[in-house]
């Protein structure tokens, strides 16, 4: 018994400081991230041991009930059950779709060299499909060759004609990488946060006119890990278990290593975003990849005056990583009170690293 109640202390402090996680910014403690990252695995041992001491110590039990009901509110920014509503019944609302598309799969050549484009024309047939009002890119690429046609395929398959693309770093000065925004509504004004980091990773903002409102739109990727091929590699290889001399320390410290710099990069580019949200004259739409979770520090930084449209209307566990590594929420869809969220959705189809997310929004004018 003294044994379950030594490790049950040590779950408990753990879940706790995943809490504290969306506080504490990881430039000041960035251990506390990695709390944050972990808590479905802390929830899932604590709901384990309020099982046991239900059994076996009903006043362990109530401490612990309690302990797990004052961090409940990340659980359902993990899971969520929500009314799903007739597309008919949303004929007069805003569809987005927010995508890191990993630069269209341009790097997956042939075994000529030559350009790949499955995925890419994947993407293309899952567009024309689902024609969004409004569809935020991150990790967008734009070969200005022709040979892998991006830009001009998009402008001829999309109603959603209007475009705010940024470009933050290039290959040879061919092929051009950054961030888009594309919209069917009238675009008034651009503009970009940037993040002053060697990365290229970006916020913009467009600001577009639906009706006679103004509304922005803010479409952000924050930093990435930058994983390596050989952290890929190893990834797959513990996961498959097809391998046991793979250097296990060396490498994980490396991964550690690269998530740490992360978290800490990422944090003062979420207070950027934040602060200039805070300043929006208009009502505010952010679509993105946050490269974390939703109970990491960036998240509630971003969030804290948002909702998350998956929280609002979306369905079962949401995870929107695709990757060999274990897959989490990272990509949003957050708006400002002026609006309701309806049908939020995670497309589980590989196209990517990432899935794509989509929802339906209406103006509410009793907010």
């Amino acid at each position: 018994m003294k044994v379950v109640l030594f490790f049950n202390v040590i779950f408990t402090v753990s879940i706790i400081l995943s809490y504290l996680a969306a506080y504490i910014s990881p430039e000041k403690f960035w251990i506390i991230a990695f709390f944050g990252i972990a808590y479905p695995a802390f929830f899932l041992v604590n709901i384990f041991f309020l099982l046991f001491w239900l059994i076996f110590k009903r006043k362990y039990a109530l401490i612990l009930a309690i302990i797990i009901l004052a961090g409940i509110n990340n659980l359902f920014k993990l899971v969520q059950s929500s009314k799903k509503y007739d597309t008919k019944e949303l004929s007069n609302s805003i569809k987005l779709v927010s995508f890191n598309v990993r630069n269209f799969d341009i790097y997956n050549y042939g075994k000529h060299w030559e350009y790949n484009c499955t995925m890419r024309n994947k993407i293309f047939n899952f567009l024309t499909k689902e024609q969004p009002d409004i569809l935020c890119f991150q990790e967008y690429v734009q070969d200005i060759t022709g040979d892998f046609k991006t830009t001009d395929t998009l402008k001829d398959i999309l109603n959603a004609k209007n475009r705010h693309i940024v470009f933050t770093e290039n290959s040879r000065n061919i092929n051009f990488f950054g961030i888009a925004t594309y919209t069917k509504y009238p675009i008034i004004d651009t503009g970009r946060i940037e993040f002053n980091t060697v990365s290229g990773n970006i916020c913009i903002y467009t600001d577009i006119k639906i009706n006679n409102e103004i509304v922005r739109i803010y479409n952000v990727h924050l930093e990435s890990i930058r994983m390596k091929s050989e952290d890929y590699m190893f990834a797959e290889r513990v996961a498959n278990n097809i391998e046991k001399n793979i250097a296990f320390k060396s490498n994980s410290e490396r991964i550690i290593s690269r998530l740490k710099k992360a978290f800490i990069i990422r944090a003062p580019q979420a207070r950027l975003v934040a602060e200039h949200i805070a300043r929006c004259p208009y009502p505010v739409i952010l679509c993105g990849d946050f490269n974390d979770t939703p109970t990491s520090y960036a998240y509630h930084t971003i969030a804290s005056e948002l909702t998350d449209a998956f929280i609002e209307s979306g369905n079962g566990i949401g995870l929107t990583y695709a990757g060999v590594f274990p897959s989490f929420r990272i990509d949003y869809i957050f708006h400002s009170k002026s609006f309701t969220a309806y049908n939020f959705e995670t497309v589980e189809e590989e196209m990517s690293d990432h899935y794509p997310v989509k929802c339906y929004l209406k103006f509410d004018n009793k907010k």
